[in-house]
């Protein structure tokens, strides 16, 4: 998980689509600079590669807001554990350790919502993020193959929501590898770093030596 505010380099486009090379700021404006589609996505891409020197990402999906209720859907809802109280004032339900099977009134806040006016509180919204990501993968391991491949057919209901260069077959590749895997809490990864208040927005600058060390952790092999 990349906190959206991280500073890295990422490569900025003028409004007629000249490249202005890269400048450092969030990793969150990536995908602002370029197209809304292709563009946009590669550039995001290209973003993520800076941030793990030069590691290629080749594959994407990249969702709007508006997906949440058809992701959750697919599965037929996922059941959390809220980790935090950053919800319960709105949503009293929704308080840390309640178990919720998350629904299109809740899905939404759930994954989205962060008060803007409390520093750093993009970290309690990579919480609740994380809390889903692992209750869903869990929903998936225990679908049959079956069902999984028709999942693909359904995405047809979400083509103004989402945008992918992944193929059907690299998507059942996933999903089998997915239900072989025993995915865990420490399999969910979070970069170490330092929040800071910015001028306009909160910044998170990575850890460059455990950014070093996780890169080669996960992409290397010692031979």
């Amino acid at each position: 998980s990349i906190n959206r505010d991280t500073m890295t380099d990422i490569r900025q486009y003028s409004l007629d689509g000249t490249d202005m090379g890269l400048y450092q700021t969030h990793i969150g404006y990536a995908y602002t600079y370029g197209d809304g589609g292709k563009v946009s996505c590669e550039n995001l891409c290209e973003a993520v590669s800076l941030l793990f020197g030069g590691i290629p990402i080749n594959r994407y999906v990249v969702t709007n807001q508006d997906s949440m209720p058809y992701i959750n859907n697919l599965v037929g809802g996922v059941e959390v554990t809220v980790p935090n109280n950053d919800l319960a004032e709105e949503y009293p339900d929704l308080y840390e350790g309640a178990q919720v099977t998350l629904d299109a009134t809740t899905i939404k806040p759930f994954l989205q919502y962060r008060d803007t006016s409390i520093d750093f509180s993009n970290e309690g919204r990579m919480e609740r993020q994380r809390a889903f990501a692992m209750s869903y993968v869990n929903k998936v391991k225990s679908m049959d193959k079956s069902h999984i491949e028709k999942l693909w057919d359904s995405l047809d209901t979400m083509k103004d929501y989402l945008q992918t260069s992944i193929t059907k077959n690299q998507y059942i590749n996933l999903a089998d590898f997915i239900k072989k895997s025993e995915l865990t809490d420490d399999s969910f990864i979070k970069l170490e770093g330092q929040d800071q208040v910015g001028k306009i927005h909160d910044e998170f600058y990575p850890d460059e030596d455990a950014l070093q060390q996780l890169i080669i952790d996960l992409f290397y092999e010692k031979v």
